[in-house]
């Protein structure tokens, strides 16, 4: 029994990264690096920060899974995980290519954190939420 949760939960994150990575390289150069014609254009990011060990994150995957199969086309979903310290600084690389950094570094030790971008500005950020309709509200507002 303990083998197959295992296996699911690591079967979730891979799903998860996976997911992150495809959205991620959906990202142009200049939207990453911030032109201004690009940056109207481009989607709202939804940028997490997980960690394996986290029961957080664990009760948080499979809304996120569910609301990145909706919403995929709509936003561009970010994972960074905190699980080890090489995976940390495979986050923090990544954070600070997309001009994340000082979001992560603020908030790198609170995992479960979900936040909503809207270009630079942070437009929601949540942790230990497990309220499927706090982030769909968040996610619309966002879109809209």
């Amino acid at each position: 029994m303990k083998l197959s949760k295992y296996l699911t939960i690591s079967l979730s994150i891979a799903i998860l990264l996976t997911i992150s990575t495809l959205s991620s390289s959906a990202l142009t150069p200049s939207s990453v690096y911030g032109s201004n014609t690009v940056a109207k254009k481009s989607k709202p990011r939804v940028v997490i920060i997980k960690a394996e060990w986290c029961s957080a994150c664990q009760k948080v995957d499979p809304i996120m899974m569910g609301l990145m199969k909706e919403y995929g086309d709509k936003l561009d979903f970010i994972m960074l995980d905190v699980t080890s310290e090489e995976s940390t600084a495979q986050a923090a690389a990544k954070a600070k290519s997309l001009g994340l950094s000082s979001f992560f570094e603020a908030n790198r030790k609170m995992t479960s954190t979900v936040a909503v971008f809207k270009g630079n500005k942070s437009v929601f950020k949540t942790a230990k939420n497990f309220n499927r309709d706090d982030y769909v509200r968040a996610f619309e507002k966002a879109i809209k």
